[in-house]
């Protein structure tokens, strides 16, 4: 079982506190979960794989937790996630990856850069939120 930093905890309390600057978080969550998952995104591009896995795993806890009491704030962080992680990928696939496969020699495997482990945490992070249950 993934151990939860505290710092994660912090980045989700301060995630949640900034789409509540940013969004009208009371109206239907389709309105603005798109601006959700840009505010979320000064929070999470500059993490490492293991600050992204805590931080996606207290966010999980927090939409589960959410979904009891405001559902539509939970499916607003849950979508928003789940963009966020999306256009990740496509930014990564599209700028970073050809770079890195660019900069190394022949006989280098991509799959053992830290860019292709970044890859495969956000691919699975991006499995994981999709998985959520809530609202369902």
């Amino acid at each position: 079982m993934l151990r939860i930093s505290d710092e994660s905890y912090e980045r989700v309390q301060n995630i949640v506190e900034d789409m509540g600057y940013c969004c009208e978080v009371e109206d239907d969550y389709e309105q603005w979960e798109d601006i959700a998952a840009s505010s979320m995104a000064s929070f999470l591009d500059d993490l490492d794989g293991e600050q992204l896995e805590m931080t996606v795993a207290a966010l999980e806890e927090y939409i589960i937790d959410k979904a009891d009491n405001d559902l539509n704030m939970a499916m607003g962080v849950k979508t928003a996630l789940a963009r966020y992680m999306r256009e990740r990928l496509e930014y990564l696939d599209t700028y970073v990856v050809p770079d890195v496969k660019l900069s190394l020699d022949e006989d280098e495997p991509y799959e053992d850069t830290d860019t292709a482990r970044y890859v495969n945490v956000v691919k699975a992070m991006l499995t994981k939120v999709e998985d959520i249950k809530v609202g369902e």
